[in-house]
């Protein structure tokens, strides 16, 4: 069964001058991780990535956008609330997902409600003190070994 990863968006950009792949667009600290097992032919094929965007609300790694700058802020996250969680409720259901993974700072987990839903999917929240401790718990996950430091 297939998991959900919902990857925040990253200040962190590469300059883009037309519609580019958003995971292309992304150069953040957790993006680089993502698209280093990527390119090393480690990342796990049964993940769906998607990226929560303080603009575009969910995208897919495939969706094409342009460079912004926007924040997610308390303010950003209530108005984009229903349709994230709307939309990961979708997702979910639609998915067959075993896990949802979500790694993303608490301002982003404002942006979205209860995606709970009748499939029995276990959403999980990468934790930790700091970005090094979640990197590392991000990279283990994108490389089959998730270990016992994520947790519910």
């Amino acid at each position: 069964m297939p998991t959900l990863l919902v990857q925040s968006c990253s200040a962190t950009k590469n300059h883009v001058t037309e519609p580019t792949r958003a995971i292309e667009v992304y150069d953040g600290y957790f993006f680089r991780i993502i698209k280093k097992a990527m390119r090393e032919g480690a990342f796990r094929s049964d993940i769906e990535l998607r990226i929560l965007s303080a603009e575009h609300g969910i995208l897919c790694a495939d969706d094409e956008i342009t460079n912004y700058d926007r924040r997610m802020t308390p303010s950003r996250a209530s108005e984009l609330r229903e349709y994230v969680t709307e939309d990961l409720r979708h997702c979910i259901s639609n998915g067959d997902y075993e896990t949802a993974i979500m790694n993303m700072g608490s301002v982003y987990t404002q942006a979205f409600g209860d995606i709970s839903n009748q499939n029995n999917v276990d959403i999980t929240y990468i934790k930790g003190d700091g970005i090094g401790t979640k990197g590392r718990q991000l990279k283990r996950m994108v490389r089959n070994d998730m270990g016992s430091e994520v947790t519910a």
